[in-house]
C-alpha cells in the first residue's frame, strides 16, 4: 500500500477502525469517514497523518465533498473500504417503513454513493479497488429480527458483482468481504459475557471473529495480490456458513 491513498468508511470504531489502521500501517495515507464526530477525532488521533471527515454516506453531497476533500489532500483515490454500516432488530411484522429506509440507506445506497463518487478520481489514477464490507447475513438469514439487515447486505454482495463487471473495463476492481460473528465495541456493549460465549459454540474456528480478522482480507483485496480477483466475496466467519449453525457438542453427541 505505499503511496497508495485509502478511503475507509464507518472509520471511527469496529471494522472501519481496523482498516484504517491496517492500510495505514501498510503505508497507504488514509481518510478515515464517519457521522460520528467525537469518535471519528479520537480513532483519527491514534493513526499518524489519517484525514478525518465527517460524513453521512446515505447523504450525497456529504459523500461527494468527502471524496473531493480527500483528493484535495492526497491528490486522488486509489482504496475504498466500504465499511459504514447500520443493525435493525424489527421483526418484518412490527418493522415501521422509517426503519427499514434507515438500513437500506445506510448499507446499500452507502456504498452505492461512496463507490459512485470515487469511480472518476480512481480512473485519473489507472484504476483501483473496491472493498465492500457485507456480511454473511447476505447469504443466509441472520439474527431475530434482522430482515433489513439481512437485505441489505444481501444487496451489497449483488451490487459487487454489478459494480465489478461495469468498472473492469476502467480497471476498478470491486470485491467483498462477509464477515461472521465478529466481537466488535458494539457487540461487547450489547451482548453478555454469556451470550458472547455461547455464540463461540457456534464457530468451528473456537473464536469470535476480530475487526483485524477483516482488516487483513480487505489488504488482500485491494492489494496486487488480488490483481485478478473482482466480483467475488470472501468469507470471514471462521467456519459458521459451513457449520450451519451447529455447535461441534451437538454434532458430536449424537454420534456417540
Amino acid at each position: 500500500m505505499q503511496g497508495k491513498v485509502a478511503i475507509v468508511t464507518g472509520a471511527a470504531s469496529g471494522i472501519g477502525e481496523a482498516c484504517a489502521q491496517a492500510f495505514a500501517r501498510a503505508g497507504a495515507r488514509v481518510a478515515m469517514l464517519d457521522r460520528d464526530a467525537a469518535a471519528l477525532a479520537a480513532a483519527a488521533g491514534a493513526i499518524d497523518g489519517a484525514l478525518a471527515l465527517v460524513v453521512d454516506v446515505a447523504d450525497r453531497q456529504s459523500v461527494e465533498a468527502g471524496v473531493r476533500a480527500t483528493c484535495e489532500a492526497f491528490g486522488g483515490v486509489d482504496v475504498l473500504v466500504n465499511s459504514a454500516g447500520i443493525e435493525s432488530t424489527y421483526t418484518i411484522e412490527r418493522m415501521p417503513q422509517q426503519e427499514w429506509d434507515r438500513v437500506i440507506e445506510v448499507n446499500l445506497r452507502g456504498v452505492m454513493l461512496c463507490t459512485q463518487a470515487v469511480i472518476e478520481p480512481m480512473s485519473a489514477r489507472g484504476g483501483g479497488a473496491v472493498v465492500n464490507i457485507a456480511s454473511i447475513a447476505g447469504k443466509r438469514i441472520s439474527y431475530h429480527g434482522g430482515a433489513a439487515y439481512t437485505a441489505s447486505k444481501a444487496g451489497v454482495l449483488g451490487f459487487t458483482r454489478h459494480a465489478a463487471f461495469e468498472l473492469g473495463i476502467r480497471r476498478i476492481r470491486v470485491n467483498a468481504i462477509c464477515p461472521g460473528p465478529t466481537l466488535t465495541p458494539m457487540i461487547r456493549r450489547n451482548a453478555t459475557e454469556a451470550e458472547i460465549e455461547r455464540t463461540v459454540k457456534t464457530i468451528p474456528l473456537g473464536r469470535w471473529v476480530q475487526p483485524s480478522d477483516i482488516a487483513c482480507a480487505a489488504l488482500f483485496l485491494a492489494g496486487d495480490a488480488a490483481a485478478m480477483c473482482t466480483g467475488t466475496s470472501i468469507d470471514v466467519d471462521g467456519g459458521v456458513l459451513v457449520s450451519n449453525g451447529s455447535s461441534y457438542e451437538d454434532y458430536f453427541a449424537r454420534r456417540r
